[in-house]
């Protein structure tokens, strides 16, 4: 699913025991377009992914607005995104934030 460099392991991760909480992109992670080569990226210190369809999508949506339950039940529901669950959406988010991506907020 994901194309990664490098990763950290190790990481406690609450968005799958507490979905109530709220992901965000962390302060020193860049997620951006890459129009020379024609993709996206999400860039982080020692790190470097290339999203696919799936976890771009999940990652524009960590606003810090939206619980990471509420993420998932609107992207499960997202036409483009064929056979698609929750339960996956919620997959991708912990993986990011296992990987210190993301991180939530209590809101």
């Amino acid at each position: 699913m994901l194309q990664k460099h490098s990763s950290e392991e190790g990481r406690s991760v609450m968005i799958t025991a507490m979905p109530e909480l709220t992901p965000i992109l962390k302060a020193d992670c860049k997620l951006y377009f890459d129009g020379q080569h024609n993709r996206w990226v999400l860039k982080a210190p020692q790190q470097l992914v290339f999203p696919d369809q799936l976890s771009l999508i999940t990652l524009q949506a960590c606003d810090g607005h939206c619980s990471s339950a509420q993420i998932a039940r609107s992207l499960a529901s997202f036409s483009a995104l064929k056979n698609v669950t929750e339960f996956d959406v919620l997959d991708v988010l912990a993986d990011f934030e296992r990987r210190g991506f993301i991180s939530v907020l209590n809101v």
